[in-house]
C-alpha cells in the first residue's frame, strides 16, 4: 500500500493516477470527508482523513503503508510542520521509503514555498527513512488552456519577456510511479525534474494560438489577480515573492534528468496543450 498526503491536490492527484495506472494500492491522506469522494473517483482503494498539523493522526494512517508520497500544500505557513510531522510519522509506523515532493532551486531563500520545500528536504535527511526527494520545476498545469481560449488571454502576475522552464504533472506522476517501482534503484536520490520547454508569456500565448487555431494574447496583470479569495497574509507574501523573482528572473533547469527517468522525451507544451483540447473542449469567445 502507498499513501499519498493531501490527496484531494492538484499535484497528488496526478501522482495517485500514475500509481494507479501502475497498479499499486493507494491509502489517500486527505483534509476532510467531503474530499473522501474526490480522491476514490481518481482511483484511491482507501481514503483516510487525518491532518498533518496534529502528528498523533498520522501514524495510523501509514499503518501497513510500504512508501508514502507526500506533497506540501504550497504556500501554507504550516507546510513545514506539516512535512515534519509526515516524515516522523512514517518513521513510527516502519514505512520503508519516502518520496518527498520539492521544488527546483528550493535553495531560492527569497521564495517562502522553496524556504518550506528545503526546511523539509533537510529533516528528511536527517531521518534514518530511505528517500527520494523529486524537484519538479514550474507546472504547465499552471496555464489553464480552456479558460485562456476561452477569454483569448493568458495572463501571468510577472514579466512577459523573462523565461521559464516547464514540466508537466503527468510526467512528474510518471517518475513517482517509476520510482515507487525500484525503490532500492532510487534510494538516497534527488531528481531535478524539468521538461525541455523554456517560454516566455509571450511563447506560451503563441503555442495556444498555433495549436488551437484560436488567437490568444500574453497580458501581464497584477500579482493581486492571481491570488485566492480571502488568501491570509502569509499566502499574499508568498505569492508576491514569488512573482518578483521571476519578473527578475525566471526559473531554469535542465531535461535531462527528467529525460533518463521516463526513458522518453519530456512532454512539450504544445503536447500539454493538445492533451488538454482533447480532454475538454473549451467555449470559444475571444477578447479583443
Amino acid at each position: 500500500m502507498i499513501a499519498i498526503t493531501a490527496a484531494a491536490g492538484t499535484t497528488e492527484r496526478h501522482v495517485l493516477r500514475a500509481l494507479r495506472s501502475a497498479d499499486f494500492p493507494v491509502r489517500a491522506l486527505v483534509h476532510s470527508a467531503a474530499r473522501a469522494e474526490t480522491v476514490r473517483a481518481e482511483g484511491a482503494r482507501e481514503a483516510v482523513v487525518a491532518d498533518m498539523t496534529h502528528p498523533g493522526e498520522l501514524p495510523a494512517a501509514f499503518d501497513g503503508c510500504s512508501a508514502v508520497v507526500h506533497v506540501g500544500p504550497p504556500m501554507h505557513p504550516r507546510e513545514i510542520t506539516m512535512g515534519q510531522n509526515v516524515i516522523d510519522a512514517a518513521e513510527r509506523a516502519g514505512v520503508e521509503h519516502v518520496v518527498l515532493m520539492s521544488v527546483t532551486h528550493p535553495q531560492l531563500e527569497p521564495l517562502l514555498n522553496h524556504q518550506s520545500k528545503l526546511a523539509v528536504e533537510r529533516h528528511l535527511l536527517a531521518s534514518r527513512l530511505p528517500f527520494t526527494i523529486l524537484q519538479p520545476m514550474h507546472y504547465m498545469q499552471n496555464v489553464n488552456v480552456p479558460e485562456c481560449l476561452a477569454c483569448g488571454r493568458f495572463t501571468q502576475p510577472y514579466s512577459l519577456e523573462r523565461p521559464l522552464s516547464f514540466v508537466d504533472l503527468a510526467d512528474v506522476g510518471a517518475v513517482a510511479a517509476t520510482v515507487l517501482s525500484a525503490p532500492r534503484e532510487h534510494t538516497w536520490a534527488t531528481y531535478e525534474l524539468c521538461g525541455t520547454d523554456t517560454l516566455t508569456g509571450h511563447d506560451i500565448a503563441e503555442v495556444l494560438t498555433r495549436v488551437s487555431g484560436t488567437p490568444v494574447r500574453a497580458e501581464q496583470v497584477p500579482v493581486e489577480a492571481m491570488l485566492p479569495e480571502g488568501a491570509p497574509d502569509y499566502t499574499i507574501d508568498g505569492f508576491t515573492r514569488l512573482a518578483d523573482q521571476y519578473d527578475r528572473y525566471g526559473i531554469l533547469g535542465n531535461p535531462n534528468v527528467l529525460r533518463w527517468l521516463l526513458s522518453r522525451e519530456p512532454t512539450t507544451f504544445a503536447e500539454y496543450v493538445r492533451r488538454e483540447l482533447g480532454r475538454k473542449p473549451p467555449a470559444i469567445q475571444f477578447v479583443s
